[in-house]
């Protein structure tokens, strides 16, 4: 049986689609898997265990080419994915994003069976033959996801993260870890400042103070991690630092990130996506929320916790300003919010 999946991005949601990998795997023993994602996460399943093939949808750069008056190669790029889209049959077209530019590639694919959610966006269901009952909007994503597996009658809530890193990038973290400017026995506890929206973040002068603190009283190795467009305000946060920490925001790629994150004691974060990268590979995270909801995508498990204030214009999922203009959600965390919980972390990695 040969599955198509549909997750072109962002990185927190192709983490929360994995699962599906697993259970297709378990309850439909011989399937294969290709998955068709967008480049800037299509180093997050390039080694995932269960899925036999990629396809990458170079969407962006596409739009860049046309930007640039490059219509001709713009075009070359995107008849090329086209061609590999539709070079196979696939029994069963799976789109769990639940957008156009998804459902579309579902529309575009050759398939047999064609399934989304039924209500999704951006009239997304147009492209399907198959449309799944509506899952809950205040279910967490990955609740959400499984909705559809259900619908093609595999009935298992078991959340399993196959293996996304090798034995290549186990010996890249190794080296890096060798070679961290930072030496002391005590626990990595690894820093994403950062997130999509600028809402989601919290004061870099706070983070500082956090960090500073961990570092003092655990011996702790502070590195902070993100791509390369977040060195910025790591390094902000560590300018402000009086404790020595490393910034390796932009030197890993996703795959080594995880494989990262899989050898530390804790990781701080706000709502994206190497949060999500934690949970999977079963690091405790200790996540900062603001306007979004974390019971529809906060980690996932009781092995983490969230700090969030409990504010009547929260979650108000504005990306760019606050609505009501004081950023409350956010500014009200305090470091002692934060020291609290992430120091019963650290206790018990000790």
């Amino acid at each position: 049986m040969k599955i198509l999946v549909i997750r072109l991005s962002a990185i927190g949601d192709v983490v929360h689609t994995l699962p599906a990998v697993h259970l297709l795997k378990k309850h439909l023993p011989g399937c294969s898997i290709t998955w068709v994602v967008e480049e800037h996460a299509a180093g997050l399943i390039a080694a995932c265990a269960g899925i036999d093939s990629v396809i990458v949808s170079r969407r962006a750069a596409w739009l860049r080419a046309l930007r640039r008056g490059d219509a001709g190669g713009a075009r070359t790029g995107a008849a090329a994915f086209l061609r590999e889209l539709r070079r196979e049959e696939y029994d069963c077209v799976l789109d769990f994003q639940g957008l156009f530019k998804s459902g579309i590639l579902a529309g575009l694919a050759r398939g047999k069976r064609k399934i989304g959610f039924a209500r999704s966006r951006e009239g997304a269901a147009f492209f399907y033959t198959e449309k799944a009952p509506a899952p809950g909007f205040n279910d967490h994503a990955i609740v959400r996801h499984m909705g559809l597996l259900r619908y093609i009658g595999i009935d298992d809530a078991a959340v399993v993260f196959s293996p996304f890193w090798g034995e290549t990038e186990e010996k890249s973290v190794h080296c890096l870890l060798a070679g961290l400017e930072v030496q002391s026995a005590g626990p990595l506890i690894i820093v994403h400042p950062s997130a999509a929206w600028p809402t989601k973040c919290w004061d870099a002068g706070k983070m500082a103070r956090v960090c500073d603190s961990l570092q003092r009283t655990y011996d702790a190795r502070m590195v902070f991690v993100g791509s390369a467009s977040e060195n910025m305000p790591a390094s902000s946060i560590i300018s402000r630092m009086t404790e020595p920490a490393v910034n390796l925001a932009g030197r890993t790629t996703l795959q080594e990130l995880a494989c990262l994150l899989a050898r530390s004691a804790l990781m701080v974060a706000m709502d994206s996506g190497p949060m999500h990268i934690a949970c999977a590979v079963g690091t405790p995270v200790v996540a900062l929320f603001g306007p979004t909801a974390p019971w529809r995508t906060g980690p996932f498990g009781s092995r983490h916790s969230v700090i969030r204030k409990e504010l009547a214009c929260s979650p108000c999922y504005s990306k760019k300003k606050c609505p009501q203009g004081h950023h409350r959600c956010m500014a009200d965390i305090t470091v002692d919010d934060v020291l609290q919980v992430c120091s019963q972390y650290v206790c018990q990695a000790s």
